[in-house]
């Protein structure tokens, strides 16, 4: 009998068949995890990509826009906000709110304080920024440090705020993505939008 049995065991030791069999059914699993894992980290980091290109984008166009900004200009800019951010969908699902910044004081000197001269919004979630409504004073450590803004000089902020849907769901990703954007008007200090046919975006 004991004989019998260590012929069985020796039998089971030369038998390679199914081994790749088993070795996938271990394995699968596994890949199947890694693949649905990844689909959910490469759709962030493209969300993260669009999302900061959109606020990079908008803050240059307006900056580049010289005294007479039009409240059809902005609102054209604003739009492009959509396209920008596609396959995203910005209008929906985020917010870009773009803030102009103006330092306040006496002409030619640092200024005394810093203040929201004007403030526009495109998206429709609920969001609020750190800089308050038009007319609103600014603390003077929401300026950065590289951004030196005198009395009368304009600093534009976007800040753009999207909420994330994961393709599968599968890992825990942060679902609200945020990028802010500052430029410095390069043409005139654009502190004041002129009104004209065009409906104000007012956040």
């Amino acid at each position: 009998m004991f004989m019998k049995i260590l012929k069985f065991f020796r039998t089971i030791k030369r038998c390679s068949s199914g081994v790749i069999t088993i070795e996938l059914a271990l394995v699968t699993p596994v890949i199947i995890m890694m693949i649905l894992a990844s689909a959910d980290i490469v759709s962030y980091l493209i969300a993260n990509q669009k999302i900061s290109r959109a606020a990079y984008t908008i803050s240059n166009l307006v900056t580049q826009m010289d005294e007479g900004l039009t409240e059809s200009q902005l609102s054209d800019m604003m739009l492009s906000l959509g396209e920008v951010s596609k396959p995203l969908d910005l209008s929906m699902d985020g917010k870009a709110t773009v803030t102009a910044i103006i330092g306040i004081g006496t002409d030619g000197s640092a200024p005394d304080s810093y203040e929201v001269a004007w403030q526009r919004c495109y998206g429709s979630i609920n969001s609020t920024n750190g800089f308050g409504s038009a007319g609103s004073i600014v603390n003077a450590s929401e300026i950065p440090d590289n951004m030196i803004v005198m009395t009368s000089q304009v600093l534009v902020v976007t800040d753009v705020i999207y909420n994330f849907t994961p393709i599968v769901g599968f890992i825990t990703i942060n679902d609200q993505i945020e990028y802010q954007s500052y430029f410095r008007p390069r043409r005139g200090s654009i502190e004041n939008i002129i009104s004209d046919v065009q409906t104000t975006s007012t956040c």
